[in-house]
């Protein structure tokens, strides 16, 4: 009875998505999108020697989407997160994390994240595949991507897509090995954000 109830709940979930997507591509959306920043937030996790979660995000990030809504899977994007950006809520940790120990920000300033396939699921989610690189090496990552929500801001009254991305990064695999016996390498990684049309320059 339960596992009925439960796959009906998911059926009429994905039809009204499937409907909504509908009605949002008879309208008129843009293909081309840019990070809202104020709505944008990077954000990880690692363990701390069995103890606690510490919890930080980025607060620099640029991205482009290319997103048609009547051709997903068409979809591209490319995102540039500033590593001085780091914020993890104590001055002395986020310092630490910027020298060669870690992020090494002097040397790389930046961290970027380019598509390579879009793969939309059903109407809201996808997976991501794309090339993360990170203290200049670049290697494969893959995203779980939902969109949360496309409509109108009814304070804009423009349109806007509202999503989550998920996935793990081995951070070891990158050379940022320190404290590796205390602080997991397996980093797993959850951006929330907006997508607002790009504006002509």
């Amino acid at each position: 009875m339960v596992t009925t109830i439960m796959k009906n709940s998911a059926k009429t979930l994905l039809i009204s998505s499937v409907l909504a997507a509908t009605s949002l591509a008879s309208a008129a959306m843009p293909n081309q999108w840019q990070l809202d920043n104020s709505h944008t937030r990077v954000g990880f996790s690692v363990d701390h020697m069995g103890f606690s979660t510490t919890m930080g995000h980025f607060s620099d990030v640029k991205g482009m989407v290319n997103y048609d809504i009547k051709a997903p899977n068409k979809t591209s994007m490319n995102f540039t997160i500033a590593t001085d950006s780091i914020v993890t809520n104590w001055d002395a940790r986020d310092k630490h994390l910027k020298t060669d120990e870690f992020f090494n920000v002097a040397k790389y300033p930046t961290m970027t994240f380019k598509s390579t396939k879009v793969t939309f699921i059903n109407p809201q989610q996808a997976k991501v595949m794309g090339d993360f690189t990170m203290l200049g090496q670049t290697k494969p990552l893959t995203l779980d991507v939902t969109l949360n929500k496309i409509a109108n801001s009814p304070l804009t009254k423009e349109p806007v897509v509202g999503f989550r991305a998920t996935g793990n990064i081995d951070r070891a695999a990158y050379g940022m090995t320190a404290y590796a016996t205390g602080i997991t390498t397996n980093v797993p990684i959850q951006i929330d954000g907006e997508l607002v049309e790009k504006k002509a320059k």
